[in-house]
């Protein structure tokens, strides 16, 4: 395949790292830099590829006294982005208090959302929050194309809440799943995002997680390459709207080249997997895991009700610190596999074994 990536790559191309279009010269060893928080697992949707399933909230979420504590213990941790998550965070009452309070620290504060419940009142409400970011999922460039994901009558609604916040001047940035039933509107979407005056459009494709792995939603390496080479050629071509790609890495054929040249600029985060070395995530009820999509007791690192999040990340996240892949068989003799530290743990372990190698993975295949 000629299928070859350049040195465009973004740091955190992990495909569970909301904010991955947020660049760092840093390198990341053991570094916390991000932490997402999930607010609530409450959703008013029902959005079919949903990697976390998302609808109901858990048993004994965090209040809001809770959540600021976890914020104060994160700011004494130097964190330097907290991104929120749902579920849909715009269903709790105390949302705009959770996001002033982060925002009021410094730390760099954003939100996903649906869009759906982004009237001009709520507009204002964030805007008055001083948040740094909100991030909208839309999935399609109309309403027949945005439904077979995100369910009928959603797509207006979210469109206006985007509206709404770029006339508030709040930094707006929209978020694109690409699979094989929407793959075709690509270029639709960032026309649309282009008219919509949106700071950025992200594009990642879908991941074989939670209601996705349920229905079956997936995209092909074949359309998943097509895709990435339209957006390359659309980001080069168009000056108008900042686009970014996230979750492709592993489609690549030149893994090495890509690897030895970012790393000897400083530009790339050593370890593949993000999870436990420079982010984790903390559950609506207070549970920390090193990855959203490990959501699962076997990961579980403590829970912020009971330890200190500063101790849980000295002594925890072995699992993700530790040279797994040396335990791979397919990885422990491929030569790059020092570098890319045997690809997305939690890909892996949808075969129920951390110690399987990542599927997306085509080098080990192709070279063993």
């Amino acid at each position: 395949m000629e299928f070859k990536f350049d040195e465009l790559a973004f740091v955190m191309d992990c495909p569970a790292t909301p904010l991955s279009h947020i660049s760092s010269n840093e390198k990341m060893e053991n570094k916390l830099i991000q932490v997402t928080i999930y607010i609530t697992r409450a959703c008013n949707l029902n959005c079919t590829h949903c990697y976390i399933s998302a609808g109901r909230p858990l048993n004994n979420e965090l209040n809001y006294y809770e959540w600021k504590n976890v914020i104060d213990q994160l700011k004494y941790m130097k964190i330097k982005i907290i991104y929120i998550l749902g579920g849909e965070p715009l269903l709790r009452n105390d949302i705009f208090d959770i996001i002033k309070y982060s925002s009021s620290l410094g730390i760099y504060t954003a939100m996903s959302t649906n869009g759906t419940l982004i009237n001009k009142t709520t507009a204002k409400k964030l805007k008055d929050t001083e948040i740094n970011e909100v991030q909208v999922s839309i999935d399609g460039p109309n309403e027949e194309i945005n439904s077979v994901l995100r369910g009928k009558g959603n797509f207006n609604l979210a469109i206006n809440g985007v509206k709404n916040l770029v006339d508030e001047n709040i930094k707006t940035t929209l978020s694109y799943v690409i699979t094989d039933s929407n793959k075709d509107y690509i270029k639709d979407m960032v026309d649309l995002a282009i008219k919509l005056n949106v700071n950025s459009i992200n594009f990642s494709p879908v991941q074989y997680f939670g209601r996705a792995k349920i229905n079956k939603i997936r995209i092909s390496r074949k359309y998943a390459i097509e895709s990435y080479k339209l957006l390359k050629k659309l980001s080069e071509e168009n000056k108008k709207i900042k686009i970014t790609i996230n979750g492709f890495r592993f489609y690549l054929d030149n893994l090495d080249e890509v690897y030895n040249s970012l790393i000897k600029k400083g530009l790339s985060n050593y370890y593949s997997c993000p999870a436990g070395r420079s982010r984790f995530i903390i559950d609506s009820n207070g549970d920390i895991y090193g990855c959203e999509l490990l959501i699962n007791r076997k990961f579980l690192e403590g829970n912020v009700r009971k330890n200190r999040i500063e101790d849980i990340w000295i002594n925890g996240f072995k699992q993700f610190r530790e040279d797994r892949w040396k335990k791979i068989n397919y990885c422990s003799t491929c030569e790059i596999s020092s570098l890319c530290q045997g690809g997305c743990v939690a890909r892996a372990f949808n075969g129920e074994n951390i110690y399987n190698k990542d599927p997306l993975c085509n080098f080990n295949v192709e070279h063993l």
